[in-house]
């Protein structure tokens, strides 16, 4: 019986006792509570910090972030924000509550505050989210230009007529067909672009086929258009992977451009059958209305060319004249226009080569117009057509831009080509003579430009390449062809090998071979007059090997320019004959991509000026490589050196001008043959332009400047050299530098014996730098550094200021500076002193900074009128980025404060939470230039512009004026107190047409009625983007 009482007693002890213990100490351990929670708040904080690191570093990267961050983002805030107000209401609830139980109350908010204490603990737990991130999709259609599409009666009609096919479910195969040149391909541009805006598809996939029919390439184009990676080897594979990421779409529109002859879809993965015939749609565009009758184009569209009428405004708009201007000169132009017969591509060539010229050069080129009969075989379409592209040519009158011509066709249809790459072949085919690289290359680009001007090459998307249209490229092929001297052979359709014995090789100056199918084996060519020969590997053969015979180069000792690149991802193992050496008169190789092993026959070609070695693996650089006195250009980026030992090679090359060294070996090999190589090749006089840098240091840099970016880099090795080229760099960058300097001036500049051509120095995790220029003692920034203009710094935990010294020297500092970007410096406080002037400042950025309260005294603010770009995160101090009038004595005339900042375009402002406006709203008139807006994190930010001091200002001065007119994205997040745009009492309008993105969210006050009206307005409404989470 008494176990009986005591296992009872002890049972209601477990719970009663228990309980009264865990619920006493919300009265008895107060401050283990407070300190639990803040010690969970500062953790959750720290990863939701490092979360918001990632994100921003994977927006840079296009990607787009997943909802599970998102939502766990906003879970965070969400719960910071309830503790913060129980926080609160705990400091309130420290005094008497008039008699109404205060314990009571306490008790109650200390419970709450230790559940959210484990929530807090629960959701930190929960960080690592996967996936983080994906690839945001490519623009695809949407990316290509419009600017130079013109509606005309016939195109319009097509046009029309194209958006009502792509409207029937009962037609899904569609042709355009019509002459090259007449416009087709921006015409279904134009449609697949307004198809997808009015969301027509699901997706929207424009490729080129082009003659060669390269499927692996226009697999690898629409799988870049389909957000998707391709990893199966075979074609077929390939194919089926495209398919699977089709089905996900319900509608697809899929314009296939330049169609030469019949192509099977399925290649590509496109399968019509009765499950999405109809939902699924293809056009086509080519030449030949044949081709739309072998791919079953249920309708076929032909866009003649351009009236008369039309073909004169065509003609009008890009040679810049107008009727009047006609009539003066007795028709002439009228009548060049009327040569054309309505091909808009030989109009528009027509009239840009002789736009601005003098009445005597239209009435020669009419003249040779009239008596033009180049093309007597064509039709007579496109013998009209070539006939103005040849007098285009012909009106070049620059032997360069002429070369550069005929060289453009040599590679294939719709090719990006490099202007480097033309640089080399030019040099090797005698452009600039033994004249320095700087002007064979300048000679190159003027030549190019000639080219541009008169439409006969292209702008490529990437910018350093140009694209030639391929009725210009036959232009070229059929003028080459008639060349006495200067016959071209492009080889697209059978192996090289089967030239071989070819009597006709004797004729030609140039062979260029891009058969895809196999590994080209050369046999011996007969070609005593051939200069050029360019080869090009593309293929899907692993592990490939590619051996040439002894007799390979027999025949063609003449050769001046031989490039063999591996343009496939397959590593090519090449084996180069003993005869190669015959080609003593070579003047530029390049060997790209290639596993070479031993190359010291490079020694034996003793014309060589260029060495193109780009991603080839070798032994080493071979010391003879010295002997070659004309060799100016040695390219040796992204290679492997197998010999991890530096054998002083390059510093032999003593006619060196240009040298490029991206090395991808270990990081022995970084550390140790890297600065080697710098310090060896300090007695190359002559060498003007360089690169020499590991990737991770410094990011591309332009092959026409002195770049040099070195990691864990002992300076103080420069001290015995004679010479070394950091006395002659413009762009620098170091990453952990060591060797004893605390500065760059005196210090490092002392050590180095000079740096005055120093334009653009980068930091990064350089602990023993403390200052960056110090000029207390002696020296002027002037004669020291004259062209420097941008600084950036990377975690520079040590450095407290940038410049120190004299006013007038620190002034000098801030006058030419172009560029300061500054990030995570813990140590350094960014100040602007009031006599500095910011007059070429064009980018600032300022992340994870001290700032102090005011960024720029209204005297510096003042002197902004070439800043573009101003981005501002973490700077939790800042209360104001100009000083108000009250806080800054002697402030300058406040009736040219409109004048501030005149071509600012972005404007960035994320996590500043003090931040009371962006600028005062009287500086918003001189803001004409203002594209993009992007404000985060503000918690005390009121009004994007707040209001103006000074008493020159009026509220009415802005009664129905249109502010921002230029303002094409506003994104506004996070932002508890945000009212409005500006004061109310200052009735501003804000623009609506030209806003084209705008994202409100979690701004809990802010004043809708603006947006509103933007969203109605009747021009925006079509053009407005986005609009997401307003409250």
């Amino acid at each position: 019986m008494a176990d009986i009482v005591i296992t009872t007693v002890a049972k209601v002890s477990e719970y009663i006792i228990g309980p009264v213990i865990r619920e006493g100490k919300y009265f008895l351990c107060v401050g283990k509570i407070i300190k639990d929670i803040e010690n969970e708040i500062n953790e959750l904080i720290f990863e939701r910090d490092n979360l918001l690191d990632r994100v921003e570093q994977a927006k840079q990267r296009t990607e787009i972030i997943e909802k599970p961050v998102e939502k766990w983002l906003h879970d965070v805030q969400s719960l910071l924000e309830e503790v913060e107000e129980l926080e609160q209401r705990m400091r309130a609830n420290t005094s008497c509550f008039r008699g109404e139980f205060p314990a009571w109350r306490r008790y109650r908010i200390r419970r709450k505050m230790v559940k959210k204490g484990e929530a807090l603990g629960k959701l930190r737990c929960k960080s690592d989210i996967q996936p983080f991130s994906h690839y945001a999709p490519l623009p695809g259609i949407q990316y290509q230009s419009s600017e130079n599409f013109t509606y005309f009666q016939s195109t319009k009609a097509a046009y029309n007529q194209l958006l009502e096919l792509l409207n029937d479910d009962c037609i899904y195969m569609i042709g355009v067909y019509g002459m090259g040149g007449c416009g087709k391909t921006t015409l279904v541009t134009e449609v697949g672009k307004k198809a997808q805006e009015s969301n027509m598809f699901d997706k929207v996939i424009s490729i080129t086929v082009s003659q060669t029919q390269n499927i692996r390439d226009i697999q690898g184009k629409m799988a870049d258009m389909l957000n998707l990676k391709l990893k199966e080897e075979s074609e077929e594979g390939r194919a089926q992977r495209l398919w699977l990421s089709l089905k996900e779409n319900k509608r697809i529109l899929v314009i296939i451009d330049d169609l030469w002859k019949e192509f099977n879809l399925m290649n590509i993965g496109i399968h019509i059958d009765n499950v999405n015939k109809g939902a699924w749609k293809i056009l086509v565009t080519t030449r030949n209305q044949q081709v739309c009758t072998l791919m079953d184009c249920q309708k076929n569209i032909h866009l003649a060319l351009l009236s008369k009428d039309e073909s004169w405004t065509l003609f009008q708009k890009h040679a810049k004249i107008t009727d009047k201007f006609s009539k003066s000169m007795d028709g002439v132009p009228r009548e060049l226009c009327d040569k054309c017969k309505g091909l808009p591509l030989a109009i528009v060539t027509m009239a840009s080569c002789l736009k601005g010229k003098h009445k005597s050069e239209w009435d020669v080129a009419l003249h040779k117009m009239r008596n033009s009969s180049a093309f007597d075989d064509h039709d007579e379409g496109v013998r009209n057509a070539l006939s103005c592209l040849e007098l285009s040519y012909k009106y070049l009158q620059n032997k360069e831009a002429e070369l550069l011509f005929l060289l453009c066709s040599m590679f294939p249809e719709d090719c990006n080509i490099s202007i480097d790459d033309l640089i080399l072949y030019a040099i090797g085919l005698g452009v600039g003579g033994r004249s320095p690289l700087k002007l064979s290359r300048s000679l190159v680009q003027v030549g190019i430009n000639k080219l541009l001007e008169s439409c006969l090459l292209m702008p490529a998307k990437d910018m350093q390449c140009v694209k030639m249209h391929d009725l210009v490229r036959e232009v070229a092929i059929w003028i080459a062809k008639r060349s006495g001297n200067q016959k071209i052979l492009l080889n697209v359709d059978k192996p090289l090998n089967t030239l071989a014995g070819d009597d006709s090789m004797q004729n030609y100056f140039a062979v260029s071979s891009w058969w895809h199918n196999e590994i080209p084996i050369i046999g011996s060519l007969q070609a005593a007059n051939l200069e050029m020969l360019l080869l090009h590997i593309n293929t899907s053969i692993s592990q490939s090997s590619f051996v040439l015979s002894n007799l390979t180069f027999e025949g063609i000792e003449g050769l001046k320019v031989f490039s063999l690149t591996n343009d496939s991802n397959s590593e090519v193992l090449f084996s180069l004959p003993p005869s190669i050496q015959m080609l003593t008169n070579v003047r530029t190789l390049r060997l790209n991509g290639l596993k070479l092993g031993n190359i010291s026959f490079i020694a034996s070609l003793t014309r060589l000026e260029v060495l193109d070695l780009r991603h080839c693996d070798f032994n080493e650089l071979p010391c003879e490589i010295g002997s070659l006195t004309r060799l100016k250009l040695l390219d040796l980026s992204r290679c492997h050196f197998y010999q991890q030992t530096y054998n002083g090679a390059v510093g032999r090359c003593s006619q060196l001008e240009a040298l490029y060294v991206l090395p991808r070996n270990t990081v022995q090999f970084v550390l140790e043959i890297i600065p080697e190589i710098v310090v060896d090749i300090g007695c190359l006089s002559k060498l003007q332009c360089f690169s020499i840098h590991d990737s991770l240091v410094l990011p591309y840099f332009s092959k026409r400047t002195r770049s040099l970016g070195l990691r864990d880099f002992n300076i103080s090795t420069l001290r015995e050299s004679k010479g070394n080229i950091l006395q002659i760099s413009e762009n620098v960058a170091f990453t952990r530098l060591h060797g004893g300097c605390k500065n760059i001036i005196p210090d490092m500049v002392e050590v180095v014996g000079g740096m005055n051509d120093l334009t653009s120095l980068w930091l990064d995790e350089c602990p023993e730098i403390e200052c960056i220029f110090d000029i207390t003692s002696n020296g002027k920034i002037d004669d020291l550094i004259p062209k420097f203009v941008e600084l950036r710094l990377r975690f520079m935990d040590n450095l407290t200021v940038l410049c120190q010294g004299p006013i007038l020297q620190v002034q000098c500092f801030f006058d030419k500076l172009e560029e300061l970007v500054i990030y995570h410096c813990k140590n350094l406080r960014i100040t602007f002193p009031r006599e500095c002037n910011l007059q070429n400042l064009k980018i600032l950025s300022l992340e994870y900074c001290k700032s102090g309260e005011v960024l720029f005294p209204k005297s510096v603010a003042q002197s902004l009128q070439q800043l573009e770009q101003l981005k501002i995160r973490n700077c939790h101090e800042l209360k104001l980025i100009i000083a108000a009038g009250g806080r800054e004595h002697g402030c300058c005339n406040p009736t040219s404060t409109h004048f501030l900042m005149s071509s600012l375009r972005e404007v960035t402002i994320l996590d500043c939470p003090m931040l009371e406006s962006i600028f005062p709203i009287c500086y918003v008139e001189g803001l004409a230039e203002l594209k993009r807006i992007h404000i985060a994190k503000g918690h005390e930010l009121k009004y994007i512009f707040g209001e103006c001091d000074h008493e020159h200002h009026s509220s009415h001065q802005y009664l129905n004026h249109t502010m921002l007119s230029q303002l094409e994205v506003l994104k506004l997040s996070s932002l508890d107190n945000l009212i409005g745009m500006c004061p109310e009492y200052c009735h501003a309008k804000w623009p609506s047409h030209s806003l084209r993105d705008l994202v409100v969210e979690d701004c809990p006050k802010l004043d809708m009625s603006w947006i509103a009206l933007m969203i109605r307005s009747g021009h925006s409404q079509h053009r407005l983007n986005e609009v997401c989470n307003i409250f």
